[in-house]
């Protein structure tokens, strides 16, 4: 099992850390940002951006028109899995599956240019919870790893656990 202790952040805004301003969110469902303290400056992707060396003009104008996309297409679904009838195959599609237990969760990945960000669903509703940059086709091995411990952080507490539900913020 991982070591990362997960607490969910409400995606409630674009831009951070610099001209942050708030997006509307869905009402029927929620969109949650990955993060291993109560630190929202630790958000995972986030800090992913300096993992990638993603802070120069020009990826802080392509995280921001990522995250700025999917902020204006949600509120427009009725059930998060709506979110695929605004993306093609290729911008929006499974990459990846993560063993937990006995199934395998699936990962998704949305991609703006040379920028990947990485989603599951849980319940009905989303989390956020790795940013990326696609060097290769394939998923690295080091990337898999990466992916299968934040996803099992993720489905650590049951859904409709109070653990899980103490973890929203």
């Amino acid at each position: 099992m991982t070591n990362i202790d997960p607490y969910f952040y409400i995606f409630d805004s674009v831009g951070f850390p610099d001209n942050c301003y708030t997006i509307d969110i869905p009402e029927n469902f929620r969109v949650y940002l990955l993060c291993d303290t109560l630190d929202r400056r630790q958000i995972f992707v986030h800090t992913d951006r300096e993992e990638f060396n993603l802070s120069n003009a020009r990826y802080d104008t392509d995280v921001n028109r990522l995250f700025i996309s999917l902020s204006t297409k949600l509120p427009e679904c009725e059930i998060a899995t709506d979110i695929f009838e605004y993306y093609t195959e290729s911008d929006l599609h499974k990459a990846h599956k993560t063993k937990i237990g006995n199934t395998f969760e699936p990962v998704y990945r949305l991609r703006k240019n040379k920028l990947r960000v990485y989603l599951v669903f849980v319940g009905s509703d989303i989390v956020l919870f790795r940013l990326s940059t696609k060097d290769q086709d394939k998923i690295s091995k080091s990337e898999a790893k990466k992916l299968d411990d934040r996803v099992k952080a993720i489905f650590k507490y049951s859904y409709d656990n109070k653990e899980f539900l103490r973890r929203l913020l």
